[in-house]
């Protein structure tokens, strides 16, 4: 989960025609989590991913050094996804770390322009960016998670991820 939410972050400085290839390899990161250490450096490309990724991706034509960096670069976000998954108590997720899951501490009314979200770990955060849009909740979980512009925060239930600060 942590290597898929820290790819779709960076999908942020991304064309949306790469959009694609780094979603694929976000999920085939998350899959690589069931294969050994030493399995996965010695697993060819092929095997981390589908036919139809592969056809995506136009693997078969890459020249052997491309497809290498790709597996190589697949396994590198797989590890840091799983360390960082490791060492980090989500309820209490310090800013600077990629990923921060907590869920708001009482009713959620939306974006107004410039909400203050306080949330169960103790993290307050403001709206930054504007966006308007109702939507309640009792306690949504929330996401926060850095960007190319500073931090964003995605509250379910609503349509995008919103620019934010934390206060404190």
């Amino acid at each position: 989960m942590v290597s898929r939410t820290v790819a779709l972050s960076q999908m942020n400085t991304i064309g949306a025609r790469s959009r694609t290839q780094v979603a694929i390899l976000a999920g085939c990161a998350w899959i690589a989590g069931a294969i050994p250490a030493m399995a996965q450096d010695a697993m060819p490309l092929e095997q981390l991913l589908t036919q139809e990724e592969q056809a995506k991706l136009g693997t078969s034509t890459m020249p052997r050094d491309k497809r290498d960096a790709m597996r190589g670069a697949l396994i590198r976000m797989y590890r840091q996804g799983y360390r960082a998954a490791q060492g980090a108590d989500r309820s209490s997720a310090v800013v600077g770390t990629s990923v921060v899951e907590a869920q708001v501490d009482g009713d959620f009314k939306g974006w107004e322009g410039e909400t203050i979200v306080k949330l169960m770990n103790g993290q307050v955060w403001r709206q930054t960016e504007y966006h308007y849009e109702y939507h309640y909740a009792y306690m949504p979980k929330a996401l926060v998670y850095s960007s190319v512009s500073g931090h964003k925060m995605k509250v379910d239930g609503t349509s995008k991820a919103i620019g934010v600060q934390r206060v404190r």
